[in-house]
């Protein structure tokens, strides 16, 4: 049987890849990450290693923490600029609506 630790590192080895491909967040639930991963790690090979989920994603945490680091929020876009044309069309129907009066 292998050493608890070696299995450690393999799960490990295998979960870093795939939050970092699937963009995984830090508070995902097993039966969720097993719905959006192609191969996940089984439920024994999480019991055998870490005894539970949580434990699992907090060594992925310290393994490699610029996963779970917030990416700040896009920069807003800047206002498009007011069409000159449109200007002059609204100004037209006002004289329009004047002139009717």
């Amino acid at each position: 049987m292998a050493s608890r630790n070696r299995l450690r590192q393999l799960v490990t080895a295998k979960l870093v890849p795939q939050f970092k491909d699937w963009e995984l967040p830090r508070d995902i639930d097993y039966k969720s990450y097993c719905g959006i991963v192609d191969k996940p790690v089984t439920p024994m090979e999480i019991r055998k290693s870490y005894y539970n989920w949580k434990v699992a994603v907090q060594s992925v945490a310290n393994v490699a923490p610029e996963l779970f680091i917030k990416k700040p929020a896009p920069a807003p876009k800047a206002a498009p600029k007011a069409d000159p044309l449109e200007k002059l069309s609204q100004a037209a129907k006002a004289e329009v609506k004047s002139k009717d009066k």
